[in-house]
């Protein structure tokens, strides 16, 4: 986690000291696994390829992390494998900037998304998926599914807070791709 400015000369600075570090955790792709215990959300967006395609750009333009409070840097190309990003919590002229890798990016026909996993410095230590699919009954849903756990003994301490701000951003998540699917 680093407190840093937002312009882009600050967050470059801490986007180039983060992409030489690697994940916090060993089981990468574990949230493609479907053995593994974890949490997870589904939201319906509709149906057909149209609401599909809307959710598939949503996540391709990362809509899920543009927020007044959540945005993501740089969010100017679409994920792509190796790729690394900084998730930007700001508020109240504060900006804590955490370093995530994205791990797998799926492109299917009938289903979109990728996956990221924290680097070192982001208080929880784990890998996030976010999906949009298409059914064969026609429906289209997106999911987030998570395996994470606190980094480290300090961030258990604020543990609440740490809830409540994932809590809070879940609900970005899910909420950003289903107006873009609209």
């Amino acid at each position: 986690m680093q407190l840093t400015r937002t312009t882009p000369a600050a967050l470059s600075r801490v986007l180039k000291r983060v992409s030489s570090l690697n994940p916090t955790y060993s089981h990468i792709g574990v949230t493609l696994d479907p053995q593994t215990e974890m949490e997870q959300h589904t939201v319906l967006l509709g149906t057909g390829q149209a609401t599909f395609e809307r959710g598939k750009a949503a996540l391709r333009s990362w809509q899920t992390h543009q927020s007044r409070w959540l945005r993501l840097y740089p969010d100017d190309q679409p994920p792509a494998e190796g790729q690394t990003v900084l998730v930007l919590l700001t508020g109240a002229g504060l900006c804590l900037a955490f370093g995530c890798r994205v791990v797998r990016v799926l492109d299917g026909v009938r289903q979109y998304g990728f996956a990221y996993g924290s680097l070192p410095g982001h208080p929880e230590r784990g890998e996030e998926l976010f999906v949009v699919e298409w059914h064969p009954d026609d429906r289209v849903t997106f999911s987030l599914s998570a395996d994470s756990q606190p980094a480290h003994g300090f961030y258990r301490l604020g543990r609440p807070f740490g809830q409540l701000v994932r809590s809070l951003g879940t609900r970005q998540y899910l909420n950003s791709v289903r107006r873009a699917a609209q």
